[in-house]
This record gives C-alpha cells, sequence and structure tokens, in this order.
C-alpha cells in the first residue's frame, strides 16, 4: 500500500484547516457554556420569584396580619405562584432530556390513551387562578370535542407540558380581561386530532410565526410585555410534537393569536410500549 507523503506546503495547509476547525469548536463550545450558565441563572431567578412570593404570603396568614376576607385572594395567589415554579421545574428537567433523547423509543415513558377534553379542561383549571391575577378567563368549548374521538395514544407527561406551556404563555401575552379560548376537532381525513389556544394579546409578526419555536427565542413584544423568560417553552412544546410525529402551528391575525396542535390518535401505536 502506497503511503501519501505529504509536501511542506500540503502540510501546512492541512495545519491551518485544523487550526481554523479547532478555534470554531473553541468558540461553540463557549457559546453553549455561555448559553447554559445565562439559562441557568433565568430559571434560577424565575423560580426564586414565586418561592418568595409564597413564602410571604404564608408568614402573613400564620401571623394572621390579613382579614379572613383578604385570606381567599392570597390563597388563590398562593395557588398561583405554586403553579408557576411546578411549571419551570418540569421544562428544567425536561430540556437535559429532549436533548439527549431525539428517538420516540428512547424515552422511558409509555404511550397511555389521553382524553384530551378532560386534560386540557384539568388544565385550564390549574392555570385559572394566575389567569384572575389579570382578569382572563380560560375556557374549553365543548361543542368543539367530539366525545366519541377525542381520545390520542401518546405519552401523558409529555402532551400535558406542551398544552401547559401554550396555556402558560396565553396568560402571559394575553391582553388583561380577555378570553382564552381552547377549541378541539377531530380530523377524520388523517386520523389525528387539532387542538388550538387562541387569545387576544401581543401579535406575532410573520416572520417570527417559526421562529418562535427555536430555542431561546423571543419577540421583541414579548420582551416588552412580559421581561422575565427563557424562550424555551415553545422550543420544548416543538420538540415533544415532532417526537409524536405531529405538528405545531402558529398564527396571528387581527391582534388574535392561535396555536394549533395536531396529534395522530393512533399513529404510535406499537412504535412504543404502551401502558397496561
Amino acid at each position: 500500500m502506497l503511503e501519501h507523503k505529504y509536501t511542506q506546503e500540503e502540510f501546512l495547509q492541512k495545519l491551518l484547516v485544523l487550526e481554523k476547525q479547532n478555534k470554531e469548536l473553541k468558540q461553540e463550545l463557549n457559546r453553549v457554556e455561555k448559553e447554559k450558565i445565562e439559562y441557568l441563572q433565568n430559571v434560577s431567578h424565575q423560580l426564586v420569584a414565586p418561592l418568595n412570593a409564597i413564602k410571604w404570603h404564608i408568614e402573613n396568614l400564620t401571623e394572621r396580619r390579613i382579614s379572613p376576607e383578604r385570606a381567599k385572594k392570597v390563597l388563590r395567589s398562593i395557588y398561583s405562584q405554586a403553579t408557576i415554579a411546578v411549571h419551570l421545574a418540569k421544562n428544567f428537567n425536561l430540556m437535559s432530556n429532549l436533548e439527549a433523547d431525539q428517538d420516540l423509543c428512547r424515552l422511558k415513558e409509555p404511550l397511555q390513551e389521553i382524553n384530551l377534553k378532560k386534560l386540557l379542561v384539568n388544565l385550564a383549571l390549574d392555570f385559572q387562578p394566575l389567569a384572575w391575577d389579570k382578569d382572563i378567563t380560560i375556557i374549553v368549548v365543548d361543542d368543539n370535542f367530539d366525545p366519541k374521538c377525542n381520545v390520542i395514544l401518546a405519552m401523558l407527561p409529555l402532551i400535558s407540558q406542551v398544552f401547559s406551556n401554550i396555556i402558560e404563555n396565553a396568560v402571559k401575552y394575553a391582553d388583561s380581561g380577555s378570553i382564552i379560548k381552547i377549541t378541539g376537532r377531530y380530523l377524520s381525513e388523517i386520523d389525528s386530532y387539532g387542538v388550538s389556544v387562541s387569545n387576544k394579546g401581543i401579535v406575532i409578526r410573520p416572520d417570527d410565526e417559526n421562529r418562535v419555536f427555536e430555542r431561546s427565542f423571543r419577540t421583541l413584544e414579548a420582551k416588552n410585555r412580559y421581561p422575565p423568560g427563557t424562550g424555551f417553552g415553545l422550543y420544548i412544546a416543538k420538540k415533544i410534537v415532532d417526537i409524536h410525529g405531529g405538528r405545531i402551528q402558529v398564527s396571528s391575525k387581527d391582534g388574535m393569536v392561535t396555536f394549533t396542535v395536531t396529534l395522530s390518535v393512533r399513529g404510535l401505536e406499537g412504535k412504543v410500549k404502551k401502558r397496561v
């Protein structure tokens, strides 16, 4: 076998290429490390805020500094702040798993039958106390759900997080005094279910409609309306929907923003272990 002997010029060119690649890898590593630190700081800051609020409210209740009438509102606020903290913690935990596991079969969660209407009603109830702080009402429109076809086969904790992230965003960016509507529709032609969450609030420009699902991306309007935020909620939602072979889209028109998630009813059957 003949060995290729590099000339001095070829060797120098190879060396320059390697040096360039090494420099690019170092820059990418530094970028990732910086992003990781910023994310941890952001999540930490956002977790501290609701936990401090809960602590302060509990101190007021135990020290009897507030009236019985006011206590009801304080308990509602505690529930809202706890919802935020739990939601942040779940997203934080999902980030590492979804970044490492791109394949559905590698995820440990089993498939199970999910009643979408029931799930969405429960999530609406979870986030309603948070919405009340802005005089926002969350409603699940019963008429749109087909009682015969609103059950899908999917990973419950992951699908629950998809809609939690979308509903939380709706609460954050909806106008005070508005209504968040959640609707569902069975798509017989593709044996799938489409769920839409609509709210009136800040618009998403056409150029940003795909970018809102990018990691860390937040629109300028979103930052102005709600300064704290990681930009990971919709990114996580899209990753989970992609893993399930579904589709997530956003449309914005006349001040109304609608996120639509389409999931196959039984398209995942046989592809991963089913809960029995």
